[in-house]
């Protein structure tokens, strides 16, 4: 996973996660169906994946999504329904 990689931006995460996962940017680009282009351009922040081609990232990269999303100090779980605070 993830847990040893410090990286602070979602397209540096993206990067981090490819790099684990031992494939280079044509190899993650034919799988996802896109250019290896494309692929540097999310890489450097440039464009964003769709919801579906991140979730895709994922997926093949073997990470979970709400790390490359949130980081790894994000990812504690939350509490989506607080207690009133009066």
């Amino acid at each position: 996973t993830m847990l040893n990689v410090t990286a602070n931006t979602v397209p540096a995460r993206l990067r981090a996660a490819r790099l684990l996962a031992g494939m280079d940017q044509a190899q993650i680009a034919q799988q996802l169906g896109v250019s290896r282009y494309t692929v540097g351009n999310w890489e450097r922040g440039v464009f964003e994946p769709t919801v579906t081609q991140f979730l895709a990232w994922a997926q093949i990269t073997g990470q979970p999504a709400d790390q490359m999303i949130d980081g790894l100090s994000e990812c504690a779980p939350r509490d989506l329904n607080p207690e009133p605070t009066d």
